[in-house]
């Protein structure tokens, strides 16, 4: 079994906020994908705050920089078969995100 880091991004343009039942059905479609693909999920994933800092050589900055037209917004670590696995999972995600998939080098 291989674990997969589903990194999800969301646009930095303004969009209008969704109402309180779009936020409803939205939560309620995620509680669905968790509960269909709970044994795949590894506990630890969450949302990451907005604003944070950057260590570039030796340099710290703010970050992420307004420039962006993406930032990461959560993640979620997978375990599956394979890449193809990891897709189908990502791919019944709900709607809104950009999903970047990255396969753990498994060093031990």
């Amino acid at each position: 079994m291989a674990k997969f880091l589903f990194i999800y991004r969301e646009s930095t343009e303004n969009h209008p906020r969704p109402s309180p039942e779009e936020m409803q059905a939205l939560q309620g479609a995620w509680y669905a994908w968790m509960q269909k693909f709970g044994s795949a999920i590894v506990p630890g994933g969450d949302g990451v705050k907005p604003t944070g800092r950057v260590l570039k050589a030796g340099l710290v900055t703010d970050g992420p920089y307004v420039e962006a037209k993406e930032v990461v917004v959560s993640f979620t670590i997978i375990q599956a078969e394979d890449y193809e696995e990891a897709l189908a999972i990502a791919r019944a995600c709900p709607p809104g995100h950009t999903i970047e998939i990255r396969e753990f080098a498994g060093y031990a």
